[in-house]
């Protein structure tokens, strides 16, 4: 029987730059297979969907808040506890008490409902149109059509799904100082000022909550905040 190669994260308390790089030469590893492409884009096994959907979202949190007076170690738990992540920091920020010694991570992705139908497009056609342009016909083949946009109408369609996201993720209760990291998938490109857009709607729209903090970032375009 195989090991899995998450077994070299799970339970394992790992600095989190190293726990970072540990997870980058995963997924080359998986990327430089003969059909590692395709495994990524459509999460094939547990372990792409692990991958994708918790282990990069945990390393773009750790590179975005890891730094002199603030070390964070990354214990990631491959299972159904509720929470992805347990974190222990360190560090002159610490100890000055602007950061917790121990805290959990949460990590969800939000992706408009064409999103897989897109993914699979890709992965057999190699393109695709706008997100809500494509559909599965009743004889299993996927249709992609062109869309027109107007104005921001594309970000506050986007905003509804992070936000039902976020409500939902809300109402499950966490371990005390819980972050929840936000991965977005976005339904189009996003110019600096149209993400600026989103964040705000986001913002202002986010429903009471108990997380420390809500870190949301988009994968492609390396945007990301927190709330």
């Amino acid at each position: 029987m195989s090991i899995s190669p998450l077994s070299q994260f799970d339970g394992a308390l790992i600095d989190g730059l190293k726990f970072c790089a540990m997870t980058y030469i995963l997924f080359e590893q998986i990327r430089s297979t003969e059909n590692g492409p395709s495994r990524l884009r459509m999460r094939a096994t547990e372990v792409e969907k692990k991958l994708i959907e918790e282990l990069l979202p945990i390393c773009k949190f750790v590179q975005a808040k890891y730094r002199a007076g603030r070390y964070i170690s990354v214990r990631w738990v491959n299972g159904s506890q509720q929470f992805d992540a347990e974190v222990v920091q360190s560090g002159a920020h610490v100890q000055q008490g602007h950061f917790p010694a121990s805290a959990f991570l949460e990590a969800t992705c939000v992706m408009h409902p064409n999103d897989y139908l897109s993914r699979e497009l890709l992965d057999t056609k190699g393109r695709a149109f706008g997100l809500d342009g494509i559909s599965r016909l009743k004889n299993r083949e996927i249709e992609s059509k062109p869309i027109i946009r107007r104005n921001h109408e594309f970000i506050q369609s986007y905003s509804k799904l992070v936000l039902k996201q976020i409500g939902k993720k809300a109402g499950i209760k966490y371990p005390h100082e819980t972050t929840l990291i936000v991965q977005c998938s976005l339904n189009t490109l996003y110019t600096p000022e149209e993400w600026e857009v989103l964040v705000a709607e986001i913002r202002s729209g986010q429903p009471e909550h108990q997380f420390r903090e809500i870190f949301m970032y988009d994968a492609v375009s390396e945007y990301s905040c927190s709330l």
